[in-house]
């Protein structure tokens, strides 16, 4: 804690510091003495030293006489500082870590703003030491109005030293201690405006420090109070008074060191808690609406995901009845498709109208490239019959399922568009027909057999009434009949044998392999339709596992989003815990503050 003092030359200021510290340490004596700012620290060592302004060289304490002496021939700038370092035990102040500022004659510079900026601004105490044998003058008026301009309401002693003259007027002492109170409470209360006018009797003393420094120092040499010295009237009362001023000088230094350096701070820490305390309460305010919204976006994001779950559910048993009634659909219609294709058989084998050759290897080509035709056109006519029917029903369902299923995703997502894995218009490519293993058994007869022979009679049961005719007739008729049935059935075999070319047995051939081919082909309809349907349903399935995917992804996302707005709440929650508490540790600062300074504020007044 710094403590200066400032005051016209030879006021005593030096001799104050020394009586304060029982020994001559400052030079001191008549007119001009201090020519520059000297300040002395309290040093834990047995040795003192000092230190002059741009050297850290420790110099002895005997040439402080000649450094800062007016008188020196080696002159210090008047706002230079020379630190004086003197051991603790020689002051009881020290110890506390007080700082003692002596300065030189406040009326011998013009550089008052420079000497305070300079030296004064970390001050916690100013000492102003007068001179009690005349009143205080404009300059230590003036000096201290600049101070009280840098300063919130500044701590200030008056010391009205040389109070021993007065002890040869007794008969005015009271008269002129009075009108120097008098005007220090105007000084200090009314222009000052640092005190209270019932502070300022503990702020303004009568003594005389010369007296006191003397005295001091005989004691410490071990003589009696009052021995060796010449003694004026009223002695023990400035001793006294000198006493009272330390006492209430180091009652007054912490707190005044506090209401100087830390009241605007207090004040300053005070409004920065009350900012704290709002903005921490904004904070919370905002953590608490922020974790509402996340909280309903959170109940929406739940609710909407166990509405896609139960959807989803739905959908996928909607689409199972739904693909069980195409699939019976397209059996239905395959079936159909494959029986008219079998009843018009004959048409498509006759479209194939190559050579017909009965060696053996023409015959065998001539039957392979026949199975070709037929194998090509059956799965030709069975696409242009089927392939409509069931692309309009897969596609159909394909929307149906998607239009379904949109309504469980959200509006951003893109349009879900769905391309089948494998085409199903190509019927060929998806049902081929195995015609070469229907012929598995087939064993063509393209002979000559006369069509009334016994074997042709005994499979045609048609004839029987021929026959009967004809045995009639023989009876009724006799042999003439006889004879002429003879020639007329020699004529018909010798016709047929005539016509039994190679178209007549291509004909025969051709409808022997229709009649082979048509009952192979009625027993595995059922086989292909079955198969038709189930390569549908598989269509169809596949659709739905693409479309159930999409929506598993966004139930995925939902459950993200559920997870990452409980880590979100969470946070927020600690925020708002956190900012809380910070901002009751504000109102709490806040109330230690404003108890701080108001203690401060009404104690430095006691």
């Amino acid at each position: 804690m710094k403590v200066a003092f400032f005051g016209r030359t030879s006021n005593g200021k030096s001799t104050t510091i020394n009586a304060m510290l029982q020994d001559k340490i400052l030079p001191m004596g008549m007119g001009h003495t201090t020519n520059c700012f000297l300040s002395v620290h309290g040093l834990d060592t047995p040795d003192p030293y000092i230190l002059v302004p741009g050297s850290n060289d420790k110099k002895n304490v005997k040439s402080l006489g000649q450094l800062a002496h007016a008188l020196s021939e080696e002159k210090l700038d008047p706002s230079s500082l020379v630190q004086v370092f003197w051991p603790k035990s020689s002051c009881k102040m020290f110890s506390e870590d007080v700082v003692l500022v002596d300065s030189p004659g406040i009326d011998v510079s013009n550089d008052l703003n420079e000497w305070i900026d300079k030296h004064c601004l970390d001050a916690d105490v100013f000492v102003l030491v007068a001179n009690a044998e005349s009143t205080l003058t404009v300059a230590e008026k003036s000096f201290f109005h600049k101070v009280n301009q840098r300063f919130s309401r500044p701590n200030i002693f008056i010391l009205y030293n040389r109070w021993d003259a007065s002890a040869s007027e007794p008969d005015t002492m009271k008269l002129v201690k009075d009108q120097h109170l008098s005007r220090s409470i105007s000084f200090l209360a009314d222009e000052l405006k640092c005190v209270d006018k019932g502070q300022v009797e503990d702020r303004v003393f009568f003594v005389s420090a010369k007296e006191t420094l003397n005295t001091r120092m005989l004691e410490h040499q071990g003589m009696p109070k009052g021995d060796g010295a010449i003694h004026f009237g009223g002695f023990d009362e400035r001793q006294l008074e000198f006493e009272n001023f330390e006492h209430k000088f180091e009652e007054c230094i912490s707190k005044s060191a506090i209401q100087t350096k830390f009241e605007s701070h207090a004040l300053s820490g005070l409004k920065i808690a009350n900012m704290v305390e709002v903005r921490l309460q904004k904070i919370v305010d905002s953590a608490s609406q922020q974790r509402s919204k996340l909280e309903k976006t959170k109940m929406e994001e739940k609710n909407r995901l166990e509405y896609v779950k139960e959807q989803l559910i739905s959908c996928k048993h909607d689409f199972k009845c739904r693909i069980e009634e195409i699939t019976s659909e397209v059996e239905v219609q395959v079936k159909a498709a494959m029986t008219e294709e079998i009843d018009g058989l004959a048409l498509l084998v006759n479209e194939f109208d190559p050579p017909f050759l009965t060696d053996t290897a023409s015959f065998k080509t001539y039957k392979e490239e026949l199975c070709n035709h037929l194998k090509s056109g059956l799965e030709r006519n069975m696409t242009d019959h089927c392939s409509n029917f069931k692309t309009q029903v897969i596609c159909g369902a394909q929307e149906e399922m998607k239009d379904r299923l949109r309504s469980l995703l959200p509006p951003e997502t893109p349009e879900v568009s769905y391309e089948p894995s494998t085409p199903v218009l190509d019927f060929q490519a998806n049902y081929p027909l195995a015609v070469s293993r229907l012929l598995t058994g087939f064993h063509e007869d393209i002979k000559f057999h006369f069509s009334l022979d016994w074997r042709a009679i005994s499979g045609n049961l048609g004839c029987i009434p021929t026959l009967l005719a004809i045995a009639l007739g023989v009876n009724i008729l006799g042999w003439k009949f006889i004879a002429l049935c003879g020639v007329l059935f020699t004529l018909m075999y010798t016709w047929q044998w005539v016509l039994w070319t190679c178209s007549g047995k291509k004909e025969a051939f051709k409808r022997q392999f229709v009649d082979h081919t048509s009952k192979q082909l009625r027993v595995v309809v059922s086989l292909i339709s079955d198969g038709c349907s189930k390569r549908v349903k598989r269509e169809l399935t596949s659709t739905i596992a693409t479309l159930e995917s999409l929506v598993q992804r966004e139930m995925e996302n939902l459950e993200e989003n559920i997870i990452k707005l409980d880590q979100e709440i969470t946070r927020l929650e600690k925020i708002k815990n956190h900012a809380r508490i910070l901002g009751n540790e504000a109102s709490r600062l806040k109330s230690e503050l404003s108890q701080f300074i108001t203690e401060v504020w009404f104690g430095s007044k006691i």
